[in-house]
């Protein structure tokens, strides 16, 4: 249900873009692209959930040597795209930048009678930030603390559990992309969202009832 739920946001999102869905001969072949990928990475998410639910059931749930080494060992793999990387990052560097200034003005403070002077006013300081690489350093911090509370999650839970919660987070991903660059929100999108919200409550619901009757039972014996 999850599944079908980011299938059909996914699908009025194209729709509503003027890419039409409705017959062979007018699929967008970025629409059947977007698909492909979109189920080869829950196939590919689905499968890391369960080996690394393997690895900390066998040696223990140690998340920050797994948060190191997925990343550390992954690198090697951009060496390939060096070229791209470094366009990239000169287009980063050039204009247009972001300001940082300190004014020469003296601090305001509040002296008693017999102290010592205020110290002299700080020099003048400014220094710029390109403004997408503030923009990039932005992101990948946001994307640590993503990163960081999954594996954590991944450490206390199951499999199926972080898989529906990274469900979850992309549709709200969806939902916001939509709302903060100004674009209609589908109905569509409010029908696949309330699939993936209602089959998540559903998991909650049933794991709470399974976990309190486990319970029951043990008080009982």
């Amino acid at each position: 249900m999850l599944t079908v739920g980011v299938v059909i946001a996914a699908i009025a999102d194209a729709q509503s873009k003027g890419k039409s869905t409705s017959g062979p001969s007018q699929i967008d072949p970025s629409v059947i692209s977007g698909f492909a990928i979109l189920l080869l990475a829950q196939v590919l998410s689905a499968i890391m959930g369960l080996y690394t639910q393997t690895t900390y059931s066998t040696y223990g749930s140690h998340w920050r040597e797994n948060l190191f080494y997925s990343h550390f060992l992954s690198l090697p793999l951009f060496l390939p795209f060096l070229p791209s990387l470094r366009s990239q990052l000169q287009n980063f560097l050039s204009p247009p930048s972001i300001l940082f200034s300190a004014t020469n003005l003296p601090l305001p403070q509040l002296r008693k009678a017999g102290e010592s002077p205020p110290p002299p006013p700080l020099p003048f300081i400014s220094f710029d930030i390109p403004k997408d690489i503030l923009y990039l350093a932005f992101n990948a911090l946001t994307q640590y603390f993503c990163i960081r509370g999954v594996n954590l999650l991944s450490a206390r839970t199951s499999a199926l559990g972080v898989t529906i919660v990274l469900n979850i987070r992309k549709l709200a991903s969806l939902l916001l992309s939509i709302r903060i660059f100004g674009n209609q929100l589908p109905p569509g999108v409010l029908v696949g969202a309330a699939v993936v919200f209602g089959s998540a409550g559903l998991w909650a619901w049933e794991g709470q009832r399974i976990g309190a009757e486990g319970r029951g039972k043990g008080k009982m014996q």
